[in-house]
């Protein structure tokens, strides 16, 4: 197998799993047909992953849009390893809802993401200066249906070791605006 093609999971289990066995690297190479830099590569990667994982800091960037405020609205957020590699992207239309309760459930949205791939330090990216206030405690949540967001974003949160949240120019949330807008553009085509 050339290192063009790239492994999948369960593949890259099964070589690790070998190695972790006592097979030796020349063996290994020859059971699942890799060269030398293929194995090296596999290293590689993996070393960049738990580099990134212990390093610094992941980036989040995170929109939400509503069309009638309220109206049909959606969510979207963009996850960026440390060295500024998308790792994933996620979008969910999210019925009628208010701009607000959709900057909130972007946030979440993200947050579930970046939980997911096990992401301990982040950098949270809005363009609601409310949300990102509210979430540090510079505004109070007055809002009655905001609450409830505000409090389990809150406690999401509490999952990471680290994290800090910033307001961000809506013209740099440009790639998480326009997925946003897309999941909103395709549940209206489709109805």
């Amino acid at each position: 197998m050339k290192w063009g093609k790239s492994l999948g999971r369960e593949e890259r289990a099964k070589i690790f799993a070998a190695l972790a066995e006592g097979l030796d690297l020349p063996a290994v190479g020859r059971a699942f047909n890799l060269t030398r830099e293929d194995l090296l590569h596999l290293f590689r990667e993996v070393a960049e992953f738990y580099q990134a994982q212990e390093g610094g800091y992941w980036q989040l960037f995170c929109d939400g849009a509503s069309r009638g405020n309220p109206g049909p609205a959606g969510a979207a957020a963009i996850l960026q390893d440390p060295a500024g590699k998308v790792q994933g992207q996620a979008a969910r239309y999210l019925g009628r809802a208010t701009n607000n309760e959709a900057e909130y459930r972007a946030v979440l949205l993200g947050l579930e993401m970046a939980a997911g791939r096990g992401v301990k330090r982040l950098k949270i990216f809005t363009d609601s200066q409310l949300v990102a206030e509210q979430l540090k405690g510079g505004y109070q949540v007055k809002s009655p249906n905001l609450k409830p967001l505000w409090r389990q974003t809150l406690k999401e949160l509490q999952k990471f070791e680290a994290y800090v949240i910033s307001h961000l120019d809506r013209k740099l949330n440009s790639e998480a605006d326009r997925l946003a807008n897309r999941v909103i553009d395709q549940h209206l085509e489709k109805h």
